[in-house]
């Protein structure tokens, strides 16, 4: 058994305010991550072109980007040319099965047979409100991502509208038991005393995993990294 390649935990919040370089000058910022509910990978970027894109919406894979953030900012280890002919996404559309094939194809990426999986952005998840058992939870105001694999780790709730003097909280993105998009209502596996024992959220560098390992025991979940061997 081996460990897992761990990078930083971070926000959507602040991957959204990144400005993004190319091997040969600015390309832009992002705009939102497109994301699945089937294993809550990050399989897209949508970037809005700097002016010498004409302000455009191009896909992007994350895989591409150099991790970690830096000052508000990451490179990306292509060209310009590469990412002027990238699909081009209407902001006020959904990424369509077409489009996500396409970029795969465009960076020289395999198509897997499950890549017609319904794909998120992060907005759809973004103040939701959150129940478990009838009662409310919170709603979210923020998401947590593993800026290695890509992979969403937890939603950030804020918890004042039933714990007056309560702290904002992680919840783990596969405690989500039931998804209403339409209705922005979210049902979750865990309830309001194991919620109420959560250690509070302070910032995103503070996450750890003597935290993570504490959020895990007091919901009663498995945790899901695996721990390197103990040394002999």
């Amino acid at each position: 058994m081996t460990a897992s390649c761990r990078g930083r935990l971070n926000s959507l919040s602040l991957l959204q305010r990144c400005k993004v370089t190319g091997n040969d000058g600015d390309i832009g910022h992002v705009r939102l991550a497109l994301f699945d509910t089937v294993d809550w990978r990050i399989h897209f970027l949508v970037l809005e072109s700097s002016p010498w894109l004409f302000g455009r919406w191009v896909l992007i894979l994350p895989s591409l980007l150099l991790q970690p953030i830096e000052r508000g900012s990451m490179h990306m280890d292509v060209s310009r040319r590469t990412v002027r002919t990238s699909p081009t996404l209407h902001p006020l559309q959904d990424i369509s099965v077409q489009q996500a094939r396409s970029a795969l194809l465009h960076y020289g990426q395999p198509v897997p047979p499950a890549a017609d999986v319904p794909l998120l952005i992060e907005t759809a998840l973004l103040d939701c409100e959150l129940s478990s058992g009838g009662l409310g939870i919170g709603r979210v105001v923020d998401l947590v991502y593993d800026d290695v694999d890509w992979t969403l780790r937890y939603l950030l709730v804020d918890t004042a509208a039933w714990w007056p003097g309560g702290h904002r909280v992680l919840i783990g993105v596969r405690w989500i038991e039931a998804i209403d998009i339409e209705a922005k209502q979210l049902r979750l596996s865990v309830d309001r005393a194991a919620i109420r024992a959560s250690p509070p959220f302070q910032d995103i560098a503070s996450i750890d995993r003597e935290y993570e390992s504490q959020l895990h025991r007091g919901h009663g979940r498995d945790r899901y990294w695996i721990e390197p061997p103990l040394a002999a």
